[in-house]
Formats: structure tokens, C-alpha cells, sequence
């Protein structure tokens, strides 16, 4: 009798914010690509010899707009396979043949759990590596380096599988126990009715709405996929590499793509993210670049002033998807980047928590407030108060966190967040000191929480150990002392955006010497020291 698993529940893919990357094993085709008549009669179950087929396994496809295989943790492709190897009751694969294709309507993260097992790949071997141009993200490795250490000390590797049919006796027990299973067990194969592509897709939705549901973001990128916002996301989101989602437009138009798609990823994700606690300030500025597709969506819809409402339509030669990428890039290199246009904001000031969690709305907030200082002519301004600033922000971090409490996740608590950064712009500028700025905010009803007394932190037993979020706090904090900062505004430096100065120019005879170089800020150094003060009688609205 079949034993109960996870999988009997979870029925579909199952979710994780730290997925191994396994996108590469199936590739994505469009559905109407060789549309046709099915060919040959339909299989009723895939085994491990069906996966060792090459004629089958080359006719796997995902479709186009399948989300990412990207979602499931180390323990559960171990339990997939030890599932699959004991005779453990799995949901059916649910595929539709379309021409000289097979699609996997439902399924994908299952086969490719299998596919990774029997190649050896967890997103980091030879099929992987050639999917993502050599351009396979630290964090990806990493957990594909757990999960081969996980696999191998639990199920074992298939080839010792595969070497122990030829002589059982360099096999160990559990090996040996579950060879049977191997050779016996296989997947069950439903398949999609003949209908036509749109149906097929129709299918698709449904199937995967229940019992996990597709993130509302994802979704509507999936749906939207060749709109120029989604495929605009889709280059940021893995620089530029991966499936080619504009590989349909000309190939000017797809070279300058993954160009800025490359040149966007690294300015919001390099150096990658390290393990937690923070222990460098040299983190990226857009935070984990790893699974953070809804993120960089609402960043290029927002920079780009497309509303939750409106219509998707499809980008037919790739000049909006241009269009969009140019804005971002721009948008960004004012945040970041060795731009001479950039403060280079650093990101453990303005767009991480205490603890070290990176927090969308706070980057999309503060770039939006940035956007209208630029607008105004008002870099100067902010240049004059900056260092007061962000000591204004160290001094009060827990505020954003309380105000996306209130005010809800999202775009629905970053107005109140810019509301925030520019009543303590305005504050500084009218020369308020940081009590007044907070008695100012405390009275407007999205910021009361100044008003009330400071909740009472419990003491901890001695004998406890710090948190991660704890020892980051504390890191954070010493860096506000200890930090190198901008020898013209004696603001944070990030290490994304530093300048080296010439502290007597070059034009009055200063030379290339250790003793007249300083560190700047790009914008500081290419254009504050350069220019007047901005007219102190302007103020952000």
C-alpha cells in the first residue's frame, strides 16, 4: 500500500521565498510554437526510464509564461525523490501534447526535482550554467551546494542508484532497500483533452490557482507576459539571461535588452546579499536579488506610471520595453552606481531595518522622493542637510516599519513613507531640531505612534543567545560611527558609489597624490562642489 506524503496535501508546486533554482532543466516554449495534431499515443506513467529517454525528456516543455522552478527548498526535492524511490502517493503530472512538444501543465517543479537528481544539477551544473550564460547568482550556487550535501546524506546520488544495478554489493542497505522502487515506481500522466492553445493556457490557470496560489503579482505578470512591463521585469530580474522572453523582437532590440537588464541587476543586487547577520555595509541596495520578481515589477511599473489598472498591452517590437529599461536604468544610477549624477544613498540607512531585513517599499519610497527633489533642482538642498538627515533616519528606523504596519503592505503604505521623508526634508531645511520634527509628525494622524510612550523591551536570560536581527542592529548602529563618509557632505559612503577627488583641482595645480585625494559621493563631487546653493526658500510639497 502507497504510503501518505506531503505531496498528497500540497498537490501542486508548494511555495518558498529561498527556492533551488531549477528552471533550466525543462525548457519554456510558446504553446502555439508547433501547434498540431499530438503525434503518438500519450503515456499513461513516467518513470525513471521515461526521464532517461532522451526523445522524451527533448520534447518537455514548460510554457512560456510558467512561473520560475525556483520555489521549493532542498527538504522538499529530498522528499520528492525519497517520495518517488518508496512508492509514496504523488499527484499526477498533468501534461497536453501540442505538435512535436509535450507540455507540463502541472508538474514541473516535480519532473524537475527527479531531472535534478538523475543530472546532477540544482542549478549550478552544466545545463544550468549554459541557461544562465555563466552568470549564475552566488545565492543560487549556495543553495544548490546544500541541496546536493542534503540529497547526498539522506537519499544518496543517483549514479551510486545507477552503479548498484550492475553489483549490488557496493551498495549500501538503504540503497539496496529502494533499488525495487526505483526501477518499479513512476509518476502518474494525465493529459489535457485536444483543445487548442488558448485552451491549453485556460487549463494551465485553473490547475494552478488551487490548492497553492500564484502570487496576484505573478500572476499578472504571467498573463500580461508579453507586455512590455513584464518582459521589462523579466530582464532586470535575472540580468538580462535566463529564458528569452523578447526573443521574438529583432536582435538589436534583444542585444540592448539583456544589455540593460545586466546593467540594472547589477546596480540593485551586486555585491550579493550575505548570510544573516549583517556583518559588512557592503550590501546590495535593491537587498536579496534572488526570487524578488514582484519587487522589481512595481519598480518598473511605478518609475514608468503604469497603474495596478492599467491595460497590459503587448509590446510588438521591443521599443517600450526599451523605453522602460532606459527609465529604470536612470531612476536607479540617481540612487546608485559611480553615475556623476549619483548620491549613492546608502542602503542600510534608507532601505534596511535595524535587523538587516531589506524593505521594498522604503527603496521605492525614497526614490520617488529623490525623483521630485531632481525635478526640482533641489539636489543642493538635500547635499546641505544630508549628513542631519540620515541621522534623523538611524535615530528613527522603527518608524517605517510601523507605518507599513498601519498603513498595509506595498504601494499602500509608501505615501505615507514618502510623506515621512519629506516632512524631516522640510523639518531640516526650517532649521527644526529632531524633538521638534517629531512633535511636527506626531500630529498627523499616520505618524501618532511618536506620540505615544516607547513600548518597554523586555529583559532576556543571560543565558541566551543574540538573534541574527539583534547582531545586525548592532552592526548597523556602529556604523553610523565608524562608517567612512563623503568629505563634502559627511554623509554614509557605499562602496556602489564613491568617487575619488581631487581636493586642490587639477586647474589650480593639484596633483594625482595620496595627499590630495578624498572620497565622494558622484553627485557631490561632480556637481555639488561645483555649483551655488540652491534658493533656501524652496520646499518639497
Amino acid at each position: 500500500m502507497m504510503r501518505s506524503t506531503a505531496f498528497e496535501v500540497l498537490g501542486a508546486e508548494g511555495m518558498s521565498a529561498t527556492g533551488v533554482n531549477l528552471d533550466a532543466l525543462i525548457p519554456r516554449e510558446d504553446f502555439a510554437a508547433d501547434s498540431g495534431p499530438p503525434r503518438g499515443n500519450p503515456i499513461g506513467t513516467i518513470s525513471v526510464g521515461s526521464l532517461s529517454d532522451d526523445f522524451f525528456v527533448q520534447s518537455l516543455r514548460k510554457p512560456d509564461f510558467q512561473r520560475e522552478t525556483a520555489n521549493w527548498t532542498p527538504q522538499k526535492i529530498v522528499d520528492l525523490v525519497a517520495a518517488f524511490l518508496d512508492g509514496d502517493l504523488i499527484p499526477a503530472i498533468i501534461l497536453w501534447r501540442s505538435g512535436q512538444y509535450v507540455f507540463v501543465i502541472d508538474g514541473a517543479h516535480r519532473l524537475s526535482a527527479m531531472l535534478a537528481w538523475m543530472w546532477d544539477d540544482y542549478g549550478d551544473k552544466s545545463r544550468s550554467i549554459n541557461f544562465y550564460q555563466n552568470q549564475v547568482p552566488d545565492e543560487q550556487l549556495k543553495l544548490a551546494a546544500q541541496t546536493r550535501k542534503l540529497v547526498n546524506s539522506t537519499i544518496g546520488p543517483y549514479n551510486v542508484y545507477r552503479d548498484a544495478l550492475k553489483s549490488l554489493n557496493f551498495a549500501g542497505d538503504t540503497i539496496r532497500a529502494r533499488l525495487g522502487g526505483l526501477a518499479a515506481n513512476s509518476f502518474i500522466a494525465q493529459w489535457v483533452p485536444a483543445v487548442d492553445a488558448k485552451g491549453a493556457e485556460n487549463s494551465f490557470f485553473k490547475i494552478n490557482q488551487a490548492p497553492t496560489l500564484v502570487d496576484p503579482v505573478e500572476k499578472r505578470i504571467l498573463k500580461s507576459r508579453g507586455s512590455a512591463s513584464a518582459i521589462a521585469t523579466r530582464a532586470i530580474n535575472r540580468g538580462g539571461v535566463g529564458h528569452k522572453y523578447w526573443g521574438h523582437f529583432e536582435k538589436d532590440a534583444q542585444a540592448t535588452i539583456e544589455t540593460l537588464g545586466a546593467e540594472i541587476y547589477e546596480a540593485l543586487y551586486k555585491p550579493p546579499l550575505g548570510d544573516s547577520p549583517i556583518k559588512t555595509s557592503d550590501v546590495p541596495v535593491g537587498g536579496r536579488g534572488y526570487s524578488s520578481l514582484p519587487f522589481v515589477f512595481d519598480l518598473v511599473n511605478l518609475v514608468n506610471e503604469i497603474g495596478p489598472k492599467d491595460v497590459d498591452t503587448e509590446d510588438a517590437d521591443g521599443s517600450t520595453t526599451l523605453k522602460y529599461l532606459s527609465a529604470v536604468k536612470s531612476r536607479i544610477e540617481r540612487i546608485s552606481t559611480t553615475h556623476p549624477g549619483s548620491l549613492g544613498l546608502h542602503p542600510l540607512v534608507y532601505f534596511y531595518t535595524r535587523g538587516g531585513s531589506f524593505q521594498p517599499v522604503a527603496f521605492l519610497a525614497v526614490m520617488q522622493v529623490v525623483g521630485r527633489l531632481a525635478e526640482k533642482g533641489m539636489l543642493n538642498r538635500f547635499t546641505e542637510v544630508r549628513r542631519e538627515f540620515e541621522s534623523f533616519l538611524m535615530s528613527h528606523k522603527e518608524a517605517f516599519t510601523l507605518v507599513v504596519k498601519r498603513q498595509g503592505s506595498g504601494s499602500r503604505s509608501r505615501p505615507a513613507l514618502e510623506a515621512f521623508l519629506e516632512l524631516a526634508l522640510n523639518g531640516l531645511w526650517a532649521g527644526k531640531t529632531d524633538p521638534e520634527i517629531i512633535v511636527n509628525m506626531s500630529t498627523d494622524r499616520r505618524f501618532s505612534f511618536f506620540a505615544m510612550p516607547a513600548p518597554v523591551r523586555e529583559s532576556t536570560n543571560d543565558d541566551r543567545g543574540f538573534s541574527s536581527s539583534t547582531k545586525s542592529a548592532a552592526f548597523v548602529a556602529n556604523l553610523e560611527q565608524s562608517g567612512v563618509r563623503c568629505a563634502i557632505c559627511n554623509a554614509l559612503l557605499h562602496r556602489n558609489s564613491i568617487h575619488t577627488d581631487h581636493i586642490i583641482s587639477k586647474a589650480d595645480g593639484g596633483g594625482a597624490h595620496s595627499g590630495n585625494a578624498q572620497l565622494t559621493h558622484p553627485y557631490c563631487n561632480s556637481t555639488y562642489k561645483q555649483t551655488k546653493p540652491a534658493n533656501p526658500s524652496l520646499a518639497l510639497a
